[in-house]
């Protein structure tokens, strides 16, 4: 895994899983079982990152994240 030529361990990255639903993007909860099956698939999978310079709590408040919404 290399971010921009320089190797970048992933174990203990978090990941945040957006949807796009008619243009709009949304964030996506899941139970914890499910969340790591996704974690373990795109930690193996991905090839690179690209750094946006953004903690996950600006993605959040960027998103308008006010709770989760059941659906």
């Amino acid at each position: 895994m290399t971010d921009q030529g320089k190797k970048v361990n992933l174990e203990k990255a978090q990941l945040t899983v957006l949807l796009e639903i008619n243009g709009r993007v949304h964030m996506v909860a899941m139970k914890s079982d499910r969340m790591q099956a996704i974690e373990m698939l795109v930690k193996v999978s991905a090839e690179s990152v690209i750094p946006t310079s953004r903690s996950q709590t600006e993605l959040c408040d960027f998103l308008g994240h006010k709770g989760v919404v059941q659906g």
